[in-house]
C-alpha cells in the first residue's frame, strides 16, 4: 500500500467523474485541502473515510487500498473487516480513556492522603516568633507606644478558596491585657493576595467574648508579622508605623492593599 499510488488513483478517479477537488470534499465533508493532499501522496485517507470516498469514486475499497482498479470479490470481506477495526478502535480508545481516568483518580487519592501525613506532621507549618514596640495612636496621633509579643505558627490553606494563609499562637498587646493571658491564643487569617486580615482570640479558661470585646475583628497584617496595624475597641490603633495606623482608620476591608 503506497500514498502515491493510491492518491494517484483518487485524482484518476476524480477526473473520471467529473468532480473537483473542493466538490469531492464536500461530499465526504472534509476541505479540499485535505483531497489535494491525498492526491500528492503526502497523506493517506483515514479508516472511516475508505468507504465513502470509494462510493464517491464507484471504485472499490480494495482499490483504494492497493492504488489500483482491482476485482469486486473480496469487497464485501474488506468492508466488513474495516467495520471491525473502526469498532475494535473505538473500543481501545474508549479503554485509553478509562484507564487514564482511573490512573488520574488514583493520583489524587494518593496526593490527599500524601497532603494530610505531611500536614500532621507539620511539614506546611512554620514558626514565628516576634517581640517589638509598636505606638499607638488616636485621631491620627501618635499618643503612646506598647509592646507585642508573638508566638505561633503560620500555615497555608490550599482548600479554601478566599483565604490562602493562617497564624496561629500568641499575639500578646500590652495596650489590651485580655490578650496577653497564657491561655489566651489568637489566630489571623489572610485574604487571598491582599494585607486584610481577620484576627480572632479564643481562650480555654477566659470568656471568649471579653477578649473579642477589646480587639477589632479587621488588621492590616503582613505574612511574616514584621508590621501591623489593628484597632482595640475604644478606638486606639496599634500599628508599627503612622502609615499604616492611619489606612487601618479607613478599614483594611473596604481598602484591601493587594500583594504579588
Amino acid at each position: 500500500m503506497r500514498q502515491t499510488d493510491t492518491g494517484a488513483l483518487i485524482a484518476q478517479l476524480r477526473k473520471e467523474q467529473g468532480l473537483t477537488q473542493k466538490q469531492l470534499a464536500e461530499q465526504l465533508h472534509i476541505s479540499d485541502r485535505t483531497i489535494s493532499k491525498w492526491e500528492r501522496g503526502a497523506g493517506f485517507p483515514d479508516v472511516s473515510l475508505l468507504e465513502p470516498l470509494a462510493d464517491a469514486l464507484h471504485c472499490s475499497v480494495v482499490s483504494l487500498l492497493e492504488g489500483r482498479l482491482v476485482e469486486e470479490p473480496a469487497e464485501i470481506d474488506v468492508r466488513s473487516a474495516l467495520t471491525v477495526l473502526m469498532r475494535e478502535s473505538r473500543s481501545a480508545l474508549r479503554r485509553d480513556w478509562s484507564r487514564r481516568f482511573g490512573i488520574l483518580c488514583c493520583l489524587l487519592m494518593a496526593g490527599f492522603v500524601i497532603f494530610g501525613i505531611l500536614d500532621r506532621s507539620g511539614v506546611f507549618l512554620q514558626k514565628i516568633e516576634r517581640s517589638y514596640m509598636v505606638g499607638i495612636w488616636q485621631n491620627g496621633e501618635r499618643v503612646g507606644e506598647t509592646s507585642v509579643t508573638i508566638s505561633g505558627e503560620r500555615t497555608r490553606l490550599p482548600w479554601l478558596r478566599k483565604y490562602d494563609m493562617q497564624y496561629a499562637g500568641q499575639f500578646a498587646i500590652e495596650a489590651a491585657p485580655e490578650t496577653c493571658r497564657e491561655d489566651t491564643q489568637a489566630v489571623i487569617t489572610w485574604q487571598e493576595k491582599t494585607t486584610a486580615a481577620s484576627i480572632w482570640y479564643y481562650s480555654s479558661l477566659s470568656s471568649v467574648s471579653e477578649v473579642n470585646a477589646k480587639v477589632d475583628y479587621w488588621l492590616y497584617c503582613d505574612r511574616n508579622l514584621d508590621w501591623f496595624a489593628l484597632t482595640l475597641k475604644d478606638g486606639r490603633i496599634i500599628a508599627s508605623d503612622q502609615g499604616w495606623a492611619q489606612l487601618q482608620a479607613l478599614r483594611p476591608y473596604e481598602y484591601p492593599v493587594y500583594v504579588n
